[in-house]
């Protein structure tokens, strides 16, 4: 007989697989769940800004690509294309306008900036994640209006340029994203690290 089989038919390697087959100690259970609660305590934060930056994409693409439809469906189709701070079917009131809530893209035949008659919309966007921060400097507080050029202008025919700021209130790698609107109805996209802060634009 072989050393290993004379080892595993002795008492050593019964009492050890006798001695596994409890399972875990209290201790070591214990031991496991203070480690794993640490490592917890440690990537905690740096997920929840890691889900933030992707509601932060996430939302920033959905505008930029409504203003990119507004526009080239009005160059397209040399009509008037609006978008607007709204949701429900309906553009927000001056007194109300808030782009977190949604946007609502739309042929404007009577070029008013407003949804109305039987005028219907063309995209509804549902707003950017709740934790995020959005606000817009007095040009984008209102409809814009996309000429057949492909110009933005604001009701009443001034050019629409305008910045449109959405940030995350934590101290994440650049927590703001700005869409700049020229008059030329072109979106630019700016990035910006305000370390956790949320200025107006």
């Amino acid at each position: 007989m072989s050393q290993v089989q004379h080892w595993l038919q002795g008492p050593s390697a019964v009492d050890f697989f006798r001695l596994r087959e409890g399972g875990f100690t209290l201790i070591e259970a214990m031991l496991v769940l203070l480690v794993a609660a640490v490592l917890m305590g440690i990537a905690a934060p740096s997920l929840r800004g890691w889900v933030l930056q992707q509601h932060l994409s996430t939302s920033t693409n959905s505008l930029v690509s409504a203003f990119h439809l507004a526009r080239q469906t009005a160059i397209q189709s040399h009509q008037a294309v609006s978008l607007c701070a709204g949701h429900e079917g309906a553009c927000h009131s001056k007194a109300a306008w808030d782009w977190s809530k949604g946007w609502i893209v739309f042929y404007d035949r009577n070029r008013n900036g407003v949804l109305d008659g039987e005028e219907k919309p063309l995209q509804t966007g549902h707003g950017s994640h709740s934790n995020l921060v959005v606000a817009a400097n007095s040009p984008l507080r209102k409809p814009v209006i996309f000429t057949a050029l492909g110009f933005a202008e604001q009701p009443g025919g001034a050019f629409a340029a305008g910045r449109l700021r959405l940030c995350a209130p934590l101290p994440i790698y650049k927590n703001a994203r700005d869409l700049v609107l020229s008059k030329s109805g072109r979106i630019r996209l700016e990035e910006s690290d305000f370390s956790g802060a949320c200025p107006a634009p």
